[in-house]
């Protein structure tokens, strides 16, 4: 193997004898004479040799050596994003897809694991003997793989995209909120697939009631959709502290409601809120 890069092919040796090693196969031979090349030599099992040593190796490099500068050479290149933060957060977003978080976003279900492309480019390629440029290999052997890159990188800018989107929205609600004299200084919220607004003394504000509290004001003046069952008079109310009873911590409205308010909200399990109501009721 050829690199174009010396600290490419130091990388890749130390990486072949660790698995070697590993394994404890003492057939395989790895050489690094020559600053810019590595070679292996087995004498016995070869095919084996390269399934369970030389392909996973060269896979493994990749993914963690050049995966990111593709990522973000893409990013810039193909998507025109420049700034050196907004990068940043796409290609966390890009590996975090690719890593399987968030499998059900459009356009990343149907993608093929990157390590399967990858191996499967490096099984067709490999012949014994060989002897080739590794940087060739990259360029000319991994469509499969490019193409399905580009595919999780298109997925994490709509990801950003809405992210942004999203934290604008926040932030013109907390703003919104700050600017507002509290209607009431105390709410507490029981979540139990749907949420129930509480006053200070347990006693539940109605849903016509609720209603009564939006400003008209602010859902006029939203970039997005907002909730008119929870977050408009919620924000509307603009209470100086939350109790929130939930054991869906990371609901989506639970987490937008604890953006928004921030320290003035205390979320409890749900177990807890009849306890608390009981004792409230007493004093």
């Amino acid at each position: 193997m050829h690199f174009q890069e010396t600290t490419d092919a130091q990388k890749m040796f130390k990486g072949l004898v660790a698995k070697a090693k590993a394994l404890s196969i003492d057939y395989i031979e790895v050489v690094n004479d020559e600053e810019n090349v590595v070679s292996v030599f087995i004498s016995e099992k070869v095919q084996y040799a390269v399934q369970v040593v030389v392909i996973p190796v060269m896979a493994e490099f990749i993914i963690h050596n050049k995966e990111d500068n593709w990522i973000l050479d893409y990013i810039e290149n193909l998507f025109y994003f420049t700034d050196y933060e907004e990068k940043k957060q796409i290609l966390e977003i890009a590996k975090g897809l690719m890593d399987g978080n968030n499998p059900d976003i459009p356009g990343v279900q149907d993608v093929v694991p990157r390590e399967q492309l990858i191996v499967e480019a490096l099984h067709d390629f490999m012949e014994i003997p060989i002897s080739f440029s590794f940087e060739s290999f990259l360029k000319f052997r991994m469509r499969s793989y490019n193409e399905a890159l580009l595919q999780i990188i298109e997925s994490a800018i709509d990801e950003y995209k809405l992210e942004q989107e999203y934290q604008t929205f926040i932030q013109g609600l907390r703003e919104f909120r700050e600017k507002r004299e509290p209607k009431l200084e105390q709410l507490h919220i029981l979540h139990d697939e749907q949420f129930y607004f509480y006053n200070h003394e347990f006693t539940e504000i109605k849903r016509d009631e609720l209603f009564k509290y939006i400003d008209r004001k602010l859902i006029l003046h939203q970039p997005l959709y907002i909730d008119s069952a929870v977050l408009a008079p919620l924000v509307s109310i603009a209470p100086k502290s939350i109790s929130i009873y939930t054991d869906q911590i990371d609901n989506g409205m639970v987490q937008t409601i604890h953006n928004i308010f921030l320290e003035n909200v205390t979320i409890y399990t749900k177990k807890s809120f009849e306890n608390t109501r009981l004792k409230e009721k007493k004093i």
